[in-house]
């Protein structure tokens, strides 16, 4: 695997990094995530990864996993040695774009088993639509990792790389031939629920059994922890308490709250389908550093043969919520010499190749990459 790091997070840095890679025998693709706090814009970025004559995909993330290193500011190069295809899906949460039709196109059929990473803006709106989308365009049979791209403003702006620049309100797909093992877990255990979401606008519920979301939202938290909202605390409390969208005979996906309406709506990563049933949850230390090497393990399991990288998606609020234990939880994913390399998302996307991809919050994803495939 050819992998190059800055770690300074500048322009050059990212050019001579770029260029080491592109050097290398083989190479035919390249994966390039950078850190926001680089501060990187398109009029920057974009007439590099413009002269780039490789196909590429990447994004801006809040953080990057290197190892057992936390990177706050750096760039990370993926050289990818084997045959890759990628889509870009522009406009995802415009009501005028046909998702269905712009999946397709950004789809490559494969006879065997593939490897998809998917890098989406993770501010957009448009996420689940383009998830139900692509659950009914792919169906099963891909191994499936990616994120949101993003940074921790929570302001929407360009995030996601492509050849033609960086773009916002965008999804990204690679297909690589081959197999890989995926695992997904998170730790978060239930103290109140359910709830039937009554009412809700794509990604914010409006109102809980006919309640303003906020309203019952409040009562559980604040008797749970002890503590009040006030008008500038609310994510610091809310880190702690996501909410749980059930599944049948599956883990709940967890739906990271992310601010308060005017009207009393919870704003949140990803979708909330009106209809759908969710509970308030809540987790320690433990129970997520617990989930991070489950997920390893479950990565490894299915692999079920010698792994030459492993790739760790992890959420930025796990970060936020377990502060300097984050390294734990890393250490539990990068547990020796094996190569990691990943990103604290803004959403993770993960499928095993036995069901259909989703998008998480607040989720450790590990995928572990097999030798012979020479990725």
């Amino acid at each position: 695997m050819v992998i190059e790091i800055d770690k300074e997070g500048t322009l050059s840095g990212l050019t001579d990094a770029i260029a080491r890679t592109v050097k290398v025998e083989r190479v035919t693709a390249l994966v390039i995530l950078v850190c926001a706090d680089n501060g990187f814009t398109p009029s920057d970025i974009d007439p590099l990864l413009q002269s780039i004559d490789l196909p590429l995909m990447g994004g801006v993330f809040p953080n990057l996993l290197v190892g057992r290193q936390r990177l706050t500011r750096g760039s990370l190069v993926w050289g990818v040695r084997r045959p890759l295809s990628l889509g870009t899906i522009r406009d995802i949460s415009q009501p005028t774009t046909d998702l269905e039709l712009a999946v397709e196109q950004a789809l490559t059929p494969t006879t065997g088993r593939a490897l998809q990473v998917i890098l989406v803006d993770g501010l957009s709106s448009g996420i689940g639509a383009l998830m139900n989308t692509f659950h009914e365009v792919a169906g099963v049979g891909s191994d499936t990792i990616g994120g949101g791209a993003g940074s921790l403003d929570f302001v929407q702006r360009p995030c996601v790389f492509t050849g033609e620049g960086m773009l916002q309100d965008a999804a990204v797909i690679a297909t690589i031939p081959g197999h890989a093992g995926v695992g997904v877990a998170h730790g978060w255990r239930y103290i109140q629920g359910p709830y039937r979401i009554t009412e809700s606008d794509q990604n914010t519920i409006i109102s809980l059994d006919w309640r303003p979301a906020f309203e019952v939202y409040r009562e559980v938290v604040e008797a749970h922890s002890h503590q009040r909202f006030t008008d500038d605390n609310f994510f610091d409390l809310a880190k702690a308490y996501p909410f749980g969208l059930a599944r049948m005979d599956a883990e709940r996906i967890v739906r990271d709250p992310l601010f308060v309406r005017e009207d009393g709506g919870l704003v949140c990563v990803g979708a909330v389908p009106e209809g759908d049933h969710v509970d308030i949850l809540h987790g320690d230390a433990p129970s997520l550093i617990a989930a991070a090497a489950s997920a390893r393990d479950i990565a490894e399991q299915r692999l079920d043969e010698p792994l030459v990288t492993r790739i760790f998606m992890d959420c930025i609020s796990r970060v936020l919520f377990l502060g300097d234990d984050f390294d734990t939880e890393l250490a539990s994913v990068a547990v020796d010499d094996i190569p990691l390399i990943g990103a604290c998302t803004i959403g993770e996307v993960a499928n095993h190749g036995g069901d259909y991809p989703e998008f998480y919050n607040k989720t450790s994803v590990v995928a572990a990459l097999p030798q012979y495939t020479d990725f």
